[in-house]
């Protein structure tokens, strides 16, 4: 049989041996804060005053964001008059009260003499109970007008928007003078402020649907990002979201179409306080490891392709094989693929340690043909 030489000058060669591998997931995500807060107002305001930047730290309860507040306070002046109105005409009408029950009991003592008819008595008794039933109508009503009053004293408190967490201030998108709406997320103006607890700053990364088996609870992660390209910051999945995310053109996630993710949070044990939310990071995420495992690059590895039909479904198999330098020829070895990072690839079957392959490089590994003479080397 007629072999051939390849351009041996450009071959690489490996050899197989045995090392710690970890297979990894690899991803990108975006920083973000688990604890965070956006301001808005429930009324339609002016800003009269706002008393942090973006930046200031921030206490529970804090003053952040005055509205005007000239109408409510008109509004409490009208209902603390129409309470004390309320109030007059309960005091009135209690005396009032007084009065009739006096005047009824005196023609009942006049009726038992003989001197006024049943008539009389049955009117008088009936002008009592009218009385009676007034002055409940109108206490009743001095109760609807204190209520009222107590809502108008809450809207004037709702002119102070105070800082319900604490945290720093990262947002103020309003400025003085600019109107404030009730909180409609789709209107200019309906977030005043945005409050963030910088200690719980996270990671959120959207994992493709076809990768989220890949992902568990727990599973350790390390993170890199370009303001800090030179620091590695450890942490663990804590979070794996029950639901898809729609995209980005506001595709229901039952579109086939779009690829759907699954929002996945990672924690670290320590992050630079010069991060921003926001921010942009490279992720791995370490699924398994194999401590004396038989290693080879993972350049050296070739697939055949061939069609396949599993339960009526027609589809493709690949082969995995890489190129043995044998007695100074190509030979083709099957192999059964283990864990892989970003540079090995742990071979289960096919291979022993100190085996001889040909790993570089890859337009010549994709030529190469069973029996191709091989100068391994320091051959001749």
């Amino acid at each position: 049989m007629k072999t051939r030489t390849p351009s041996v000058a450009l071959l690489g060669f490996s050899k197989v041996e045995r090392g710690a591998i970890q297979s990894k997931y690899f991803t990108s995500g975006s920083l973000v804060y688990r604890n965070q807060a956006r301001l808005s107002s429930e009324l339609v305001a002016k800003i009269s005053k706002i008393y942090v930047l973006e930046g200031d730290q921030v206490d529970i309860g804090q003053e952040l964001v005055k509205l005007d507040d000239v109408s409510v306070r008109a509004e409490i002046a009208q209902a603390e008059a129409q309470l004390a109105r309320a109030r007059i005409d309960v005091m009135r009408l209690e005396r009032e009260l007084e009065g009739k029950y006096s005047d009824w009991l005196r023609i009942l003592e006049l009726q038992s003499k003989g001197m006024v008819s049943k008539q009389a008595a049955d009117l008088a008794h009936v002008t009592f109970d009218s009385a009676r039933f007034q002055l409940e109508a109108n206490r009743k009503n001095a109760i609807q007008e204190e209520a009222a009053l107590s809502q108008k004293m809450k809207l004037l408190e709702k002119t102070v928007i105070r800082s319900p967490i604490r945290g720093v201030v990262i947002a103020i998108p309003m400025k003085v003078g600019e109107t404030a709406v009730a909180s409609a997320t789709s209107l200019a103006g309906s977030s005043l402020m945005t409050i963030a607890d910088a200690e719980s700053m996270l990671v959120e990364a959207l994992i493709p649907e076809f990768d989220i088996g890949r992902i568990k609870l727990g599973q350790k992660a390390q993170m890199t990002t370009r303001s800090a390209p030179n620091v590695t910051f450890l942490g663990k999945v804590t979070k794996i979201a029950k639901s898809m995310v729609s995209d980005s053109a506001g595709k229901g996630v039952s579109d086939n179409k779009t690829i759907r993710t699954v929002s996945v949070q990672i924690e670290f044990e320590s992050l630079s306080t010069d991060f921003i939310a926001g921010m942009s990071c490279d992720l791995s995420l370490l699924e398994s490891s194999q401590e004396n495992a038989l290693l080879i690059p993972l350049k050296a590895i070739r697939y055949d392709e061939t069609k396949s039909e599993l339960n009526f479904v027609s589809g493709s198999k690949r082969d995995y094989f890489v190129w043995v330098a044998h007695e100074g020829k190509a030979q083709k070895k099957k192999v059964e693929l283990g864990f892989a990072n970003e540079e090995k690839q742990e071979v289960r079957k096919g291979l022993t340690e100190g085996m001889l392959i040909v790993s570089s490089p890859p337009g010549i590994l994709d030529a190469m043909r069973e029996g191709d003479v091989l100068h391994e080397p320091g051959a001749k």
